[in-house]
């Protein structure tokens, strides 16, 4: 390399900080073709993953190969069903990170989860976040939901809702939180449960 030429090196990609694309969840509790659905999300995640090395590469002049990679975080509640399958996608893959959201003290909140494994499986993922977001107490249960899926919407880039498009049984439920992102206008990704 001539002395002319060491300016114009291009930098080491591996240098720079990978760019963070912060992903949030709802959705269902109870998935009956959870195979499937977790298929669905893993090309859920493909096609975010394409899209945003798009527009990287756009905002670069076409300079894609030269853009930092991304890096995928996932803002969940960690509930049983889809809190958790969009969770442990997000977490297989290479760089991806867990970003808690507890609506209530940890104690409590298992009391709502079905069975022994059920509990383990929730201290196993919360064990691994990198961060852990504990929301203030709130009198009801319902509220402290709805206070959860309003702080994962309004801290994420994207909000991938597991939902069959059918009404709100409850506050805090997925159709609430759906409704919420819309009028937030929050990127929304919908798959079928």
């Amino acid at each position: 390399m001539t002395p002319g030429e060491a300016g114009r090196e291009k930098p080491d990609r591996m240098m720079e900080p990978p760019r963070r694309l912060v992903l949030g969840v709802t959705g269902h509790r109870r998935l009956e073709l959870e195979k499937k659905v977790a298929a669905a999300v893993d090309a859920v995640l493909d096609e975010i993953v394409r899209r945003a090395a798009g527009e990287r590469a756009a905002g670069q002049h076409g300079a894609g190969e030269d853009a930092p990679p991304l890096k995928l975080s996932v803002l969940s509640p960690l509930a049983e069903g889809a809190d958790r399958l969009v969770a442990k996608r997000v977490l297989a893959r290479e760089g991806g990170e867990l970003e808690a959201v507890l609506p209530m003290d940890e104690r409590e909140y298992e009391a709502d989860f079905a069975t022994d494994a059920s509990r383990a499986e929730f201290r196993s993922l919360l064990a691994r976040a990198c961060t852990i977001h504990r929301l203030p107490p709130v009198p009801k249960r319902e509220e402290a939901y709805a206070a959860a899926g309003r702080y994962v919407v309004d801290r994420c880039d994207i909000l991938i809702a597991v939902w069959d498009g059918a009404p709100e049984e409850g506050r805090g439920g997925t159709a609430e939180i759906v409704r919420y992102a819309r009028a937030r206008a929050r990127r929304l990704v919908i798959i079928g449960p």
